[in-house]
């Protein structure tokens, strides 16, 4: 059975669509350019905002009950204009193994904090201090910390930004995990409400009692927004060792 959709309500939804994004909105607050790099931004002090993420890690070509599918659900708030704090909570369900293994389950609390050390533009390079508090849901598996260092400069239109990201386990002995990444992004502001860019990332993992992974990705990503809502895609494609590899997220943040 086909479902027909009327040529006029498909251009109302259209234009519902194209006037929701068409504003330059003067307080995106935390409008997110890139699918992994952070950007220069902290929410203004006292807004509240809600983000609902959702990404897919999956083999190309491969059987789709391989694939993990995260869900997040953040809550931001500005503390000053310069920092902010972050709740969530994160969902997982696929990722192979038996049907019990690929159910929906909680996976972890987390929490995270962002300080920004000047106005943008003060410094030659915009300079970001990030930390994260995760607690797995699995209360045997140890915590976790992520630190970040995320460097900005923009050039009118034209951004960059580079992240620095350091992971470990709060474990010791055989069972250390670290974690070290790289992500570089580059972006470009068609409009004050619709970017485009593309990014490229390296992780180099250790998991406990494994010799050391690599993983590369490079992708392109875009980013709309209006005053009170935004919206930001993309994906990354393995390269390398990990050219069998696909990831795709979405963020969708409404400013409350």
């Amino acid at each position: 059975m086909r479902i027909r959709i009327p040529l006029k309500c498909g251009c109302a939804a259209l234009a519902f669509l194209l006037g929701l994004f068409s504003a330059a909105p003067s307080a995106r607050a935390d409008q997110r350019s890139f699918i992994r790099a952070y950007e220069y931004a902290t929410q203004p002090q006292g807004n509240l905002e809600f983000e609902l993420w959702n990404e897919i890690e999956a083999p190309r070509g491969g059987p789709f009950a391989d694939a993990l599918v995260t869900h997040r659900f953040e809550l931001e708030y500005g503390l000053t204009d310069r920092w902010d704090v972050s709740l969530y909570q994160v969902f997982e369900h696929g990722g192979g193994g038996t049907p019990a293994d690929r159910a929906f389950r909680f996976d972890s609390w987390r929490i995270e904090s962002r300080l920004r050390l000047a106005e943008k533009g003060e410094w030659p390079v915009d300079v970001m201090l990030y930390g994260e508090l995760e607690r797995p849901a699995d209360f045997t598996a140890p915590w976790e910390i992520e630190e970040k260092l995320i460097l900005g400069r923009d050039f009118g239109a034209f951004g960059v930004v580079a992240n620095l990201v350091f992971g470990q386990a709060l474990a010791t002995g055989d069972k250390a995990q670290h974690l070290f990444e790289v992500d570089l992004g580059a972006r470009y502001e068609l409009s004050p409400a619709v970017r485009a860019g593309g990014e490229f990332w390296a992780i180099r993992a250790s998991p406990p009692g494994q010799p050391a992974a690599n993983s590369y990705f490079l992708g392109p990503s875009v980013s709309l927004a209006s005053q009170r809502v935004w919206i930001q895609l993309g994906a990354g494609i393995g390269l390398g060792s990990t050219a069998e590899s696909l990831f795709a997220r979405s963020v969708l943040g409404f400013n409350l």
